[in-house]
């Protein structure tokens, strides 16, 4: 199963790297799970452990540290386990989605205020399979909610490196461009919108990092890792200048606060009064359905249901038209309303951890014809199947 969807996905996706200096095609970060990455960070082994600023301490985001926690870190750890370990594991070492980079990995929290982290939950990466999270933009978690999970991350590593954000750059971005393409774009892209690696020009991610943030991922690199540190490699003024071709990337956000979102999740048919349709021939490996078998059933007028099990924030940013929006977490309220003698195929954008959930809790109550479909939404919405935005299903 392939994922070409260029850009990362769950909590928050949250650091920047530059290219692999050995041209190692290694494309994961340490960030939350969007696009904020560097070129070639992997930082996805479990027992990785990148200590900050070079320390020697062992405290990886693997080790059992629950016995120290605070209340407050402790209900952060319940909602991380909840909303975040799908796809970022149960660590913190990442990957249990694709490219759903490290949150444990202390390099990155060394330099990653509260108020990164706190935005990066709220906002998430719009566009991306980082979800926003936040309630006021049809997320589950509130602003209390978003505070107990910074605490649970500072479980796994403080920020140490307050004096990196008051640097600020001025640089030439059209010459940061040409180190750009020499050393970065194979992986993210030539205008850092992903390739094998993922999205280094999000809205959200440039609007919440500070040059030194930018700077310091890309000096430092992500030791222990094939991410490499860039300030050995390069001089720092083609360093400055990566950051202003960055910058010159960064358009505006919108944080336009939505009502509360609430689907009737007893419209959920497509192709209503159609034939049934019936995926069990064409499934792959018992569980998933691939975009264009959906498409053809689709197409045709057979009869199914498209359940998105995103977060809200998703579903009203863009989804499958006629899909019916039951977020992975809202399944209980949903299983007495949808039909169990049609097919129910789940999707997400990550691109199979979410809508996989989905999927295990219709089959734990006795549903049959259920499947994820392979891929994902930003499969669908690359082949160019019709995508709705707002309330309403189609």
């Amino acid at each position: 199963m392939r994922y070409r969807h260029p850009l990362a996905s769950l909590l928050i996706a949250l650091q920047i790297l530059g290219c692999n200096a050995t041209g190692d095609d290694d494309t994961v970060d340490d960030d939350t799970g969007d696009d904020d990455s560097a070129p070639g960070d992997d930082d996805s082994a479990p027992g990785d452990d990148d200590d900050s600023a070079g320390s020697s301490d062992d405290d990886s985001a693997g080790d059992d540290d629950s016995a120290a926690w605070t209340e407050q870190q402790q209900r952060g750890a319940d909602l991380y386990q909840q909303y975040c370990s799908l796809c970022h594991g149960a660590q913190g070492e990442g990957y249990a989605a694709d490219e759903a980079n490290a949150l444990g990995n202390e390099v990155f929290l060394a330099a990653a205020t509260d108020e990164f982290l706190r935005g990066s939950i709220s906002h998430g990466r719009p566009g991306t399979p980082m979800s926003a999270w936040g309630m006021d933009y049809a997320g589950p978690l509130s602003p209390q909610d978003i505070d107990d999970l910074v605490a649970f991350l500072r479980s796994w590593g403080e920020h140490s490196l307050p004096q990196i954000h008051s640097t600020v750059i001025s640089a030439d971005s059209e010459a940061g461009l040409v180190v750009y393409q020499q050393h970065c774009a194979s992986c993210h892209g030539e205008s850092g919108q992903g390739a094998t690696a993922i999205s280094i020009a999000n809205p959200w991610f440039l609007e919440l990092a500070s040059d030194g943030f930018l700077l310091h991922a890309i000096d430092v690199g992500r030791p222990g890792t094939q991410m490499a540190a860039w300030d050995p490699v390069l001089p720092l003024i083609e360093r400055h200048n990566l950051v202003a071709l960055l910058r010159s990337w960064a358009s505006p956000v919108d944080d336009t606060v939505v009502p509360p979102f609430n689907p009737d999740l007893s419209d959920h048919l497509l192709g209503i009064g159609g034939a049934p349709a019936d995926f069990a021939a064409v499934l792959q490996g018992g569980r998933f359905v691939a975009v264009e078998q959906v498409w053809d059933a689709y197409d045709a007028g057979y009869e199914f249901v498209l359940l998105d099990a995103r977060p809200g924030s998703d579903y009203l940013a863009s989804h499958i038209s006629g899909a019916v929006s039951v977020p992975f977490y809202r399944m209980d309220e949903a299983l007495g309303l949808l039909p169990q003698e049609r097919w129910i195929i789940s999707y997400c954008g990550c691109p199979h951890a979410l809508s996989g959930e989905a999927a295990d809790a219709l089959l734990a109550a006795g549903f049959t014809r259920v499947a994820v479909l392979d891929e994902g939404f930003y499969e669908w919405l690359a082949d160019g199947h019709p995508t709705t935005s707002g309330t309403a299903r189609f």
